[in-house]
């Protein structure tokens, strides 16, 4: 099987790239996710707790995934030889949940939603982070399926790699004759 570009730098440098670009993520994206639940389903002090959760968790999220993307940007995505349009979709959804991200953020730092009420603007962050969620999803998925399936077709093997094999194949027939 063949590995899409997303799935290989998450085996990269094993476990800090998994740390960093998918376990670090995805708890602050499901801590803020469930502090949004329960700043709707309380209406008193445990609101404000979870909204202090939110808040906090959310601006460390929109800060480290701009500098995630930065680094893929710059240092990742152009060494890329595309596997094929299961390994785009893999690799483009995930740089494309820096848009929710910041929009997070700049709900956050006071950007966005100035007008609405309090219950709209954690509806609105809930939204944006399951469109988070959705595209970093969507890169797990696509991440995990072999480009082949989409009609990749890996490069063929160096002729010394065959002619190995064939020389190897050989010795064990020569062996099976004794």
């Amino acid at each position: 099987m063949v590995m899409t570009h997303y799935m290989q730098l998450l085996s990269l440098h094993q476990p800090w790239n998994l740390i960093i670009f998918m376990l670090v993520p995805m708890v602050l994206a499901e801590t803020i996710l469930a502090a949004g639940i329960f700043t709707l389903f309380y209406k008193d002090k445990r609101s404000e707790t979870w909204q202090g959760v939110s808040h906090a968790a959310t601006i460390i999220l929109g800060l480290f995934f701009i500098c995630v993307v930065i680094y893929l940007g710059t240092s990742y995505i152009p060494t890329i030889q595309w596997r094929g349009p299961i390994d785009y979709i893999a690799v483009w959804s995930y740089v494309l949940a820096i848009i929710p991200s910041v929009l997070l953020l700049a709900q956050e730092f006071g950007i966005m939603d100035k007008h609405n009420t309090s219950e709209k603007k954690t509806m609105h962050h809930v939204i944006l982070m399951i469109l988070f969620v959705v595209f970093t999803h969507f890169a797990m998925v696509f991440g995990m399926a072999d480009p082949q399936l989409a009609g990749y077709m890996p490069p063929k093997q160096p002729m010394q790699m065959n002619h190995m094999m064939d020389h190897s194949s050989m010795n064990h027939q020569t062996m099976n004759m004794k």
